[in-house]
């Protein structure tokens, strides 16, 4: 006792009589075994964590075997059979070649005309159908009366 406490606690502890005193009697007990039992209680505590503890993969999802499944490429084959009508194509268009089809302010609004690849373009065939369209349309009302609305 006298190596581990400092000289005036020892000094203090000693004059006190064992009975008179209830912080000489706390301090006369044996440390060792206050200190042993809290570090046996961590050891235990640290070793019911280990032997408790869950294991990594419990968190992780197992991989899911994989499919020979035959959807996706079906999805690639379809993607790839879209760009085989212009890979085939070798129609060449009234203007193809010429000075104008170089112009690019005027290209856009004659481009089926330079490659008729763009008739398969919506941008340009919308406005085309409409105008075809409207024009049998009104060809009909006109030599039909009775397919006039009222």
């Amino acid at each position: 006792l006298k190596q581990v406490l400092p000289k005036s606690v020892y000094r203090f502890l000693n004059r006190c009589h064992p009975s008179d005193c209830l912080l000489c009697n706390m301090a006369r007990r044996t440390r060792s075994s206050v200190l042993s039992s809290v570090l046996a209680g961590l050891a235990l505590c640290f070793a019911a964590q280990w032997v408790l503890a869950p294991s990594p993969e419990t968190f992780i999802q197992p991989r899911a075997p994989k499919s020979t499944d035959a959807v996706p490429a079906v999805g690639a084959l379809a993607a790839l059979t879209a760009s085989l009508p212009a890979e085939a194509y070798s129609f060449k268009g009234p203007l193809t070649g010429s000075e104008v089809c170089t112009q690019k302010p005027l290209f856009y609004i004659i481009a089926p005309a330079c490659d008729p690849i763009f008739l398969v373009s919506p941008i340009y065939l919308a406005p085309i159908l409409i105008v075809f369209w409207g024009t049998i349309i009104t060809v009909i009302q006109l030599l039909i009366p009775a397919t006039q609305p009222d």
